[in-house]
C-alpha cells in the first residue's frame, strides 16, 4: 500500500477486551499505520466519531459490557455518522451461523474471525482501504442520490484492468445503482447476464427485485423460492417473498415470511419491526405482542433500548387484550401494565406524558372504567404536533373506543392524509413508513365500518344467534373474526352459525369462511367443551 495513504489513514479500534489492543494495533503498526485510537466502549466511540471522522473502524461484534457492536453499527448508519468512504470491519471470537448471518444482514465491509492473523489482517485492510479509495467518487455521488453520475464512475472504474481487484464489489454496486435509478429493464438484463457467468447471490436478489418492479411477479416468486432453498440466501429470499405478498395485500402471508427471516437472524431489529407492523396489518395482535416482547429482550443494554420499544409493547398488549379469549385477558393485562410501569421508571414521565395518558385511557376502557377514562381524556392536549404518527394512531383508537367517534374520525383523517403523502413519495413496500401508511388506511377504514371490538361483537353475535337471527349473527361474527383472526370462540361461533345457514338454505358459497375457521381451530389448543363442539360442527358441515 502507498505509504502516503497509510500515514493519512485514521483508524478506530472498538473492543472491550484489553488484549485486542495488542492483537489488533500491533499488526496495524507493523503495516505502518500510526493514527490508531483504541476504545473499550461504543458510547465513547460514538463521541470520537462525532468529533472527527475515521477512515477505518474495526469493531468487536459483541461488546457485552455496554452496547452490542451490531447495534453500534446500525446506529452509525441511521445517524449517518458512517461515511461512505469509511471502512467498517467486524471481529468476533464466535463464528456460528446465526452470528455470521446477523453480520451479513447489515453488511459491513469485512468480517474477521479472532484470533486475528497479523499477515491476513494487513492484506485485508490494505485491500479495503484501496477499494474505498477507488470507489470514493461513485460513493460520494450515491450519498447525494446522483445515481446516474455514480453509474458513470463505476463504468469507468470497470474499464481499467488495473482495477480488477475491485471488480467484484464494483459489479455489485452497478447492479444496486440500476435499481436505485429505477432502470428496471436494464437491471434485469444486467443481473441476468451476471448469472450466466456465475450464480452470484446478489445478482439473484437483484434479478428478483427487478422482476417485482416490472410486475413479472410469477417469475419473481419462482426465483425467490429457489433462492430460499440455499441456506446462505434464505433470509433475503423470504424478505423478497414478503415484498411480493405485501404488493398483493396478503399481509398474513407476508408476516409468515418475515417471521421466518427474523428467526434466522433474530437480532435484526429492523426486520423484527417490519414483522410487528405486518402483524398489526393482519390483526394478529398475539404475534405482535410476542414480537414487541422479543424486541425489548434483544435490545437490553444496547443502543437499541428505547422508550419506543416499551410503548410498542404496551399498545400491542392492549390490542391483544381487546381481541383475546376471556380466559387470557387478565394475564395479558398484567404483562401490559408491567411494561407501563417499566416505561415510567426508566424514562422521564414528562417526555411521554400524553402517550401514557392515552394508554391509561385504553386500559381503563378494557376494565369497563369509562368514567375514569373520560376524566383523563379531558386532560388530553389539543396540540398533536409533537406526537409521532404511531402515538397519534393510538390516540385515535382511544377516542373511538370510549365513544368519542367524531374526534377519532378527525384524527384518522389527519393520519390518512399524512400516510398518502408518504405513499406517493416512496416505492419500497418493506419500508416502515410504507407499512405504517397501509396500517393507517386499514385501521381508519375498519373504524368507519366496524364500531365495536371483537369481544363486544362476539357478545352481540351470540345474542343474535340465540334470537335465531342467523343472517345478522353471521355478519357480526364475520366482523369479529376480521378483528381477531386467531380467536377460537369467535371461529367456533361463526362455524356454528354457518351450519345453521346451510341447513336452512343450502348455501354453498361460505366454504371460504369455513376453511378460515377450521384453519384457526386446528392450530389452537381447545378445551374439552370446545373440541366437542368443533368435532360436531365439522360433521355437520362435512369438513374432511
Amino acid at each position: 500500500m502507498d505509504l502516503a495513504v497509510i500515514t493519512k489513514t485514521r483508524i478506530l479500534v472498538v473492543d472491550k477486551l484489553a488484549s485486542a489492543k495488542k492483537h489488533l494495533t500491533s499488526p496495524l503498526e507493523q503495516i505502518g499505520f500510526r493514527d490508531i485510537q483504541y476504545l473499550e466502549s461504543t458510547s465513547r466511540a460514538l463521541l470520537a466519531i462525532e468529533k472527527l471522522p475515521f477512515d477505518l473502524i474495526i469493531c468487536a461484534y459483541s461488546i457485552k459490557t455496554e452496547h452490542d457492536g451490531l447495534y453500534f453499527y446500525e446506529q452509525l448508519l441511521q445517524s449517518k455518522l458512517l461515511k461512505s468512504n469509511t471502512g467498517f470491519i467486524f471481529t468476533s471470537l464466535e463464528t456460528n451461523f446465526p452470528i455470521v448471518q446477523s453480520i451479513v444482514d447489515l453488511p459491513p465491509d469485512d468480517f474477521i474471525a479472532k484470533p486475528v492473523n497479523a499477515e491476513k489482517l494487513a492484506k485485508r485492510i490494505s485491500r479495503l482501504v484501496k477499494r474505498k479509495q477507488l470507489l470514493s467518487p461513485a460513493l460520494n455521488f450515491i450519498e447525494q442520490k446522483k445515481y446516474n453520475a455514480a453509474l458513470t464512475e463505476i463504468d469507468q472504474l470497470l474499464s481499467y484492468q488495473s482495477n480488477r481487484e475491485c471488480f467484484p464489489i464494483a459489479l455489485k454496486t452497478k447492479g444496486d445503482l440500476l435499481l436505485l435509478a429505477n432502470q428496471y429493464h436494464d437491471a434485469k438484463a444486467y443481473f441476468s447476464s451476471m448469472l450466466r457467468v456465475q450464480p452470484l447471490s446478489w445478482a439473484e436478489t437483484g434479478l428478483i427485485k427487478s422482476l417485482i418492479a416490472l410486475d413479472q411477479d410469477d417469475e419473481a416468486e419462482k426465483n425467490a423460492i429457489k433462492l430460499a432453498c440455499k441456506r446462505e440466501s434464505k433470509t433475503v429470499a423470504y424478505e423478497l417473498l414478503a415484498l411480493l405478498q405485501i404488493k398483493h395485500e396478503k399481509y398474513d402471508e407476508a408476516l409468515e415470511s418475515t417471521l421466518i427471516a427474523a428467526e434466522i437472524s433474530p437480532r435484526n431489529m429492523k426486520r423484527q419491526n417490519t414483522a410487528r407492523l405486518l402483524a398489526k396489518l393482519s390483526n394478529d395482535h398475539e404475534t405482535e405482542f410476542d414480537i414487541t416482547k422479543r424486541m425489548i429482550t434483544f435490545a437490553k443494554n444496547s443502543v437499541k433500548e428505547s422508550s419506543q420499544l416499551y410503548k410498542n409493547a404496551i399498545r400491542a398488549g392492549i390490542d391483544y387484550a381487546m381481541s383475546a379469549e376471556p380466559m387470557h385477558i387478565q394475564d395479558i393485562m398484567n404483562a401490559t401494565k408491567q411494561f407501563l410501569t417499566q416505561l415510567k421508571k426508566r424514562y422521564l414521565y414528562e417526555d411521554h406524558a400524553e402517550e401514557i395518558k392515552v394508554m391509561q385511557v385504553r386500559l381503563l376502557h378494557l376494565e369497563n372504567e369509562n368514567e375514569k377514562a373520560l376524566e383523563i381524556v379531558d386532560q388530553f392536549s389539543r396540540n398533536n404536533a409533537t406526537m409521532t404518527d404511531e402515538a397519534l394512531l393510538d390516540k385515535a383508537k382511544a377516542l373511538h373506543e370510549i365513544g368519542l367517534k367524531n374526534d377519532a374520525t378527525t384524527l384518522y383523517k389527519v393520519l390518512d392524509e399524512r400516510a398518502q403523502v408518504i405513499v406517493n413519495q416512496i416505492d419500497e413496500q418493506l419500508l416502515e413508513e410504507s407499512l405504517f401508511a397501509k396500517l393507517v388506511s386499514k385501521e381508519s377504514n375498519e373504524k368507519e365500518h366496524i364500531q365495536l371490538s371483537s369481544n363486544e361483537l362476539n357478545k352481540q353475535g351470540v345474542r343474535a344467534f340465540n334470537n335465531r337471527d342467523f343472517g345478522k349473527a353471521f355478519e357480526i361474527f364475520t366482523q369479529a373474526l376480521a378483528l381477531a383472526p386467531k380467536n377460537a370462540p369467535v371461529a367456533l361461533n361463526l362455524l356454528h352459525v354457518i351450519s345453521k345457514l346451510q341447513m336452512s338454505s343450502a348455501i354453498s358459497e361460505l366454504s371460504t369462511q369455513v376453511t378460515q375457521c377450521v384453519n384457526i381451530l386446528e392450530q389452537k389448543k381447545l378445551s374439552a367443551e370446545q373440541l366437542k363442539k368443533y368435532k360436531k360442527l365439522r360433521n355437520l358441515l362435512n369438513v374432511q
